[in-house]
């Protein structure tokens, strides 16, 4: 088992590949799209997907817009399985919120079984009257095959978020089990800005591969 913060395939099958983006927000097309730009003459976004994911269209008033593609509505139909969200998680401890969700990745076939991707992503949220800073971080995840790790470093992402009252801070991982199912949980370390530490609960979630739940259901 690992975390890691890059992978290149989504999807059930192992040939069935596509690049992602460590740290991309999970976001409803229906927020984003269409996208507007007052600036013609500049894309908004420089990727070789872009162009067959959106179409430029001008409005009346010479600005111009960007609309999802047949294609874009394609590739969201055969991998809405493994995009879709299951369930979130939320919980506030000392005047910290976390949430969290998960989604199945796809799955490798690595010796001697096959190795299962999830992608989490975490909002934290400072809900109390005091700044804080993320010092540490420890995860504990289990798998159905009755293997449990614990790990333990320093903030999240090679960062050290500081959180004033009202801010938020959100990043996305990966974990891997040698399972088709499994759950993790944890729990953040904060300091506040009168020197003293709090330890800030993240809710225990999921970790489910399709074929995992088909046997569920």
């Amino acid at each position: 088992m690992s975390q890691r913060e890059g992978i290149t395939f989504l999807g059930q099958k192992t040939d069935n590949k596509f690049y992602t983006i460590p740290g991309i927000d999970y976001i409803s097309h229906d927020d984003v799209l269409p996208y507007e730009q007052s600036e013609s003459n500049q894309e908004p976004l420089h990727h070789n997907l872009f162009s067959k994911f959106l179409e430029k269209k001008s409005n009346k008033d010479n600005t111009w817009k960007y609309c999802s593609t047949n294609m874009l509505h394609q590739f969201h139909e055969d991998n809405f399985d493994s995009l879709r969200l299951r369930d979130v998680h939320v919980q506030t401890t000392n005047g910290v919120r976390i949430t969290v969700y998960s989604f199945y990745m796809g799955c490798r076939q690595e010796s001697p079984g096959k190795e299962h991707w999830w992608r989490y992503g975490i909002l934290m949220e400072n809900v109390g009257d005091v700044t804080v800073q993320l010092r540490e971080r420890t995860w504990c995840i289990f798998s159905n095959a009755d293997n449990k790790e614990s790990v333990t470093g320093k903030g999240v992402v090679g960062q050290e978020p500081v959180l004033g009252p009202g801010q938020c801070f959100q990043y996305s991982s990966l974990v891997s089990l040698r399972s088709s199912a499994g759950h993790m949980w944890g729990t953040y370390l904060f300091e506040r800005e009168d020197r003293k530490f709090i330890n800030v609960s993240i809710p225990p979630f999921l970790l489910i591969s399709k074929s995992a739940e088909n046997l569920q259901s």
